[in-house]
């Protein structure tokens, strides 16, 4: 190697739970897309297969939740006190606050769980109690938008941290520049 090739790029290091973790989020989104959209007869064993490995993989991730007492597996536990101090920083334009993890992801993580949790479940009851047919049907079209909202959400959050990045670098720079 010469001193004018490139040097080999580092793999990044992500630690195991961060890796369960999007495993998790890869499965569980994989599973709900796969789901929802072969909710009708003529794919119905799709939608059996997509639905069960959601909720396998939501008993892994509770059980993992449950295990870990601190950490990025700890399950949510959402404060109302933490998410309405940091809605009055971040509305008042604080930079540190856009920056920071919001707590509003804790609130919409239990949502998630909550309602496709419920879905799934309410799934694996329906092929043995028929009548759970209706109530599962009605739980699946009420999770595309908690779903929808979460997106939302992470993008808007992404854009806040950006923004926090810019409003840094450009103080930094009129600091630097004034006398």
């Amino acid at each position: 190697m010469t001193s004018t090739d490139p040097r080999p790029a580092k793999p990044r290091r992500t630690p195991g739970r961060l890796l369960f973790l999007f495993a998790f989020h890869a499965a569980l989104s994989g599973a709900f897309i796969v789901a929802y959209l072969t909710g009708d007869e003529d794919t119905y064993a799709m939608h059996q297969f997509a639905g069960y490995t959601a909720l396998a993989a939501l008993a892994v991730r509770l059980l993992a939740g449950v295990l870990t007492p601190v950490g990025p597996l700890r399950l949510p536990r959402p404060s109302r006190a933490a998410t309405l101090d940091w809605l009055r920083r971040a509305a008042m334009g604080e930079a540190r606050a856009w920056g920071q993890r919001s707590p509003l992801l804790a609130w919409m993580a239990l949502a998630l769980l909550a309602v496709v949790g419920a879905a799934a479940l309410s799934g694996a009851v329906a092929d043995f109690v028929v009548p759970f047919e209706k109530l599962h049907e009605a739980l699946g079209e009420a999770s595309l938008p908690v779903v929808l909202a979460h997106v939302a959400l992470v993008l808007a959050l992404l854009g806040l941290k950006k923004a926090a990045g810019w409003r840094a670098r450009s103080h930094t720079r009129h600091e630097v520049i004034a006398p």
